[in-house]
């Protein structure tokens, strides 16, 4: 037995009150014998012990009566299953509102069964219980009961993702850190096998609601602008997915306007081929048919329309890059011209510069490019193995074996071993490698007439970017960007990452003169849509042994089930009830009792 109020039991020092009452009460005042009464001195004799008698029954049953009330105000409790009291328990209550609970199940919204769970897991909670709530951004927060219950009842399905798995070991900790003995962890969620990442087993209780039945879904698992630069005409990949059969519409939408109209089915990818009617920035979106979970029925592509680039390739450049650029020119891609020049020497117009073969000339180029007034230059050359990194598309993480390291100020496009490789500043664009297979494996990858599409188009031609993210997700802006159109106005953004905004859509990418030098996309992160559930198996793999799973029905008897006791306050009082009677009756029955003459 255990007692929820133990700092009550002090009350114990007041059973001694009886006692110390009984013996001031046996104190004999001075005795004085007169003669006419000692033929009553048997009968008072006889009397005295019959008080005695009583007096000791109602001195134990004031005792005991005290004793029961002061028990009973300490709350007593007994781990017997017997009732649904718990002593003071830390708790942390994880609510899933991430984007996958916005599907219908049964003409219900998943939220809205998660959110009356949690309705009735408030009610359980007890004055000495502390709490913390986590919602889809996966972080504990300590919480009055009041302050969750107005969470609660403002949550609606969010475009983010929640890694289940990371914020369920988040709540542990926090419970684990507190100074309460009980401790237990409710997981309100419908239990994604692809949110439940996993770590290290969590050692305190937990306890998660049953997943309902998902329903069937369909959904676009990517799209794609190719190429990125339409000029004017373009095709959008899609890949669709899901777990319904059979084919379904899929459209291509810019304002209002249905481009172009393909019929897939899930593991399909799909060309949607149009033209651009205008030049520069458009948004579109790819849209399925509505299902039981809509949030994943659309993605939004940004489309950036131009007329192709007039290049013209150096006689040191290589010949790698020559057929890039040829099977570009057959593509309609790039024509032949002299806007952007690609070589390993200085000059007029728009430059591509690469290292040159020969060592030697590497200081006349450096002198170029101080007298054209550039910051950046040509160190020293180094050998190893690294992999390219930065917003350079499909040649991200291709292998580069020789390089100059690139030196100076300025915007870093694309970076080696974290030292900037591909840079630019005003019409010159340096490379720290030449596009041979000694210097990089990029020449003999699928990557690299995209790399070389997004070398003269974007990077020489005036820096058109087109990023992805999915809501929240942290990026890293090109150099030059300083705000983000919006619906309520320019965003401005500081140097360094950037958090994605959480809404889907199409932001615009402002350069310092406010002119629109690329596009960020930010589409819900595809695996919100596999709605398939967890089982027991699978939580404990992932989270440890230590979960249970229960039904709705079943959710608050299983609550604090470990820390649950039998409430026996009531039998205590009750008792000292009927202690409080019995005296009463005795006393009474005793007190009327007189001495026989």
């Amino acid at each position: 037995m255990s007692f929820l109020q133990p700092l009550a039991l002090f009350g114990l020092a007041a059973a001694s009150l009886p006692t110390l009452l009984h013996l001031l009460g046996r104190r004999l005042p001075p005795i004085v014998v007169f003669p006419a009464v000692r033929y009553l001195t048997a009968t008072e004799e006889e009397h005295s012990r019959r008080l005695k008698l009583r007096n000791i029954m109602l001195l134990i049953l004031r005792t005991l009566v005290i004793v029961l009330l002061v028990l009973g105000a300490a709350h007593p409790v007994s781990p017997v299953g017997a009732g649904r009291a718990h002593p003071p328990t830390a708790v942390a209550l994880v609510v899933d509102n991430s984007l996958s609970t916005g599907a219908v199940v049964a003409g219900e919204l998943t939220l809205t069964g998660l959110l009356d769970a949690a309705s009735a897991v408030l009610k359980r909670l007890g004055a000495g219980d502390r709490l913390w709530l986590t919602t889809a951004d996966g972080i504990p927060r300590r919480v009055t009961r009041l302050e969750a219950e107005q969470v609660i009842a403002r949550l609606v399905p969010e475009p983010s993702r929640m890694d289940l798995g990371q914020a369920v070991r988040a709540a542990a900790r926090v419970v684990s850190d507190d100074p309460l003995p009980w401790k237990e962890v409710v997981i309100l969620s419908d239990l994604q096998s692809s949110a439940i990442s996993s770590g290290e087993p969590v050692q305190v209780s937990l306890l998660a609601l049953e997943a309902r039945d998902p329903p069937a879904n369909r959904w676009i698992d990517s799209s794609s602008a190719q190429p990125g630069i339409w000029s004017p005409d373009g095709a959008v990949v899609a890949a669709i997915a899901g777990t319904v059969e059979g084919p379904t519409p899929v459209r291509l939408e810019t304002y209002s306007r249905t481009m172009a109209q393909a019929v897939a089915s899930p593991g399909d990818e799909v060309l949607l081929s149009g033209t651009l009617q205008n030049s520069g920035w458009q948004v579109a979106t790819v849209e399925l048919d509505p299902d039981e979970f809509r949030a994943d029925d659309r993605r939004f592509v940004a489309l950036f329309g131009a007329d192709p680039v007039r290049v013209k390739l150096g006689a040191g450049a290589g010949g790698f890059l020559n057929e890039a650029l040829e099977v570009l020119r057959q593509g309609g891609r790039v024509v032949q011209g002299d806007s952007v020049i690609l070589d390993d020497r200085i000059g007029p117009g728009v430059r591509v510069v690469f290292p040159p073969t020969d060592r030697v000339l590497m200081g006349a180029l450096n002198r170029s490019l101080a007298g054209q007034g550039l910051r950046w230059r040509y160190g020293e050359l180094e050998e190893g193995e690294w992999e390219i990194s930065g917003p350079v598309g499909p040649a991200v993480g291709t292998t580069v074996r020789r390089r100059y390291t690139v030196v100076g100020e300025g915007a870093v496009i694309a970076r080696v071993d974290g030292s900037p490789w591909l840079v630019r500043q005003d019409r010159i664009v340096l490379v720290g490698s030449r596009m041979e297979l000694q210097w990089t494996d990029l020449p003999a990858t699928a990557a690299f007439i995209p790399f070389v599409d997004l070398l003269v188009n974007r990077i020489a031609a005036g820096e058109s970017w087109i990023l992805s993210a999915t809501p929240g997700q942290t990026i890293e802006l090109p150099t030059g960007v300083t705000a983000l159109s919006g619906s309520d106005g320019p965003i401005p953004v500081s140097a360094g990452p950037l958090v994605a905004p959480l809404m889907p859509g199409v932001y615009f990418l402002l350069g310092a003169a406010a002119d629109t030098v690329g596009a960020l996309q930010v589409n819900y992160d595809a695996r919100e849509s596999r709605l398939e559930a967890a089982d027991v198996a699978t939580l404990r793999s992932n989270l440890g042994e230590n979960v249970r799973v229960a039904s709705r029905s079943d959710l608050e008897r299983e609550l604090f089930r470990e820390a649950e006791r039998a409430d026996l306050a009531g039998p205590f009082l009750a008792a000292a009830l009927i202690g409080v009677l019995i005296e009463f009756a005795l006393a009474s029955w005793l007190g009327t009792t007189r001495p026989s003459t």
